[in-house]
């Protein structure tokens, strides 16, 4: 009887032993975004996890200011933003084209550069001075600290931040809903936030912003794998659906 109980332990030993180990869960890879480049994080997130289900990447939508601490101790494995830390390190991802939008019934369908660079500096301030209906000219434009204003304001604006007498937009809804709800208004937006609420103006120029994927030091494991898919042929292809190809 003892010799058998033994025997049956020594299975149970054995079969335990050769059980198949757990397999590992899926790594999770922090990554946050600002507003302005959240649909590009979302699309990056989603291609990346069904080509590698291993790996789960979590995206948070947070103001520059936050994500940019939130790298600096470790709180996320990359952010992708327009606006980096030079004190960080940052690898290009894409590019984010701006437009100047007005109101749907806005008369106005062009304007140069130079105009669009004088309204917003508050140096013209009536419609009527570019052919179309007499009104005061109603900028809106982003926070000062956000990534938008600061991307719009280095490729468009010369580095400069438009008038104080602009309106704020809290985000791009409500850049919209402003613009959309005003006749005499103008403000922009990032091509992906364009719809038919409100009119684009051409203009002859292409103000576009470098984005970045911003880490505190190089990144290396999972992190390093994602950005090296990203700047891949099958990463800029998924860059391109909304935004513009850095290769």
């Amino acid at each position: 009887m003892g010799n058998s109980l033994l025997r049956f332990a020594a299975l149970c030993a054995l079969l335990t032993a050769c059980a198949a180990p757990t397999p590992p869960g899926p790594v999770p890879l922090r990554i946050e975004a600002t507003d302005l480049t959240a649909p590009l994080l979302s699309d990056l997130a989603a291609a990346y996890s069904e080509a590698n289900p291993a790996v789960v990447v979590a995206p948070t939508v947070l103001p520059l200011s936050i994500a940019a601490a939130d790298v600096a101790a470790a709180r996320a494995d990359l952010a992708l933003v327009a606006s980096p830390d030079p004190e960080q390190f940052a690898t290009p991802v894409g590019y984010v084209s701006f437009i100047v939008v007005v109101h749907p019934s806005n008369l106005i369908f062009s304007l140069s550069a130079a105009q669009v660079q004088e309204i917003f500096a508050g140096g013209v301030t009536d419609w009527g001075q570019f052919g179309g209906p007499n009104g005061e000219i109603q900028v809106v434009g982003r926070e000062d600290a956000s990534d938008a204003a600061r991307a719009f304001g280095m490729s468009a604006l010369s580095g400069a931040f438009p008038t104080p007498n602009a309106l704020v937009a809290p985000s791009w809804p409500a850049m919209r809903e402003a613009v959309g709800e005003n006749p005499n208004a103008l403000g922009y937006l990032p091509v992906p936030e364009l719809d038919a609420t409100v009119k684009q103006v051409s203009v002859d120029a292409d103000w576009r912003a470098l984005i970045v994927a911003v880490a505190m030091n190089e990144p290396t494991g999972p992190a390093r794998d994602f950005l090296a898919w990203v700047q891949s042929a099958a990463g800029q292809e998924v860059v391109a659906k909304r935004y513009e190809r850095v290769k």
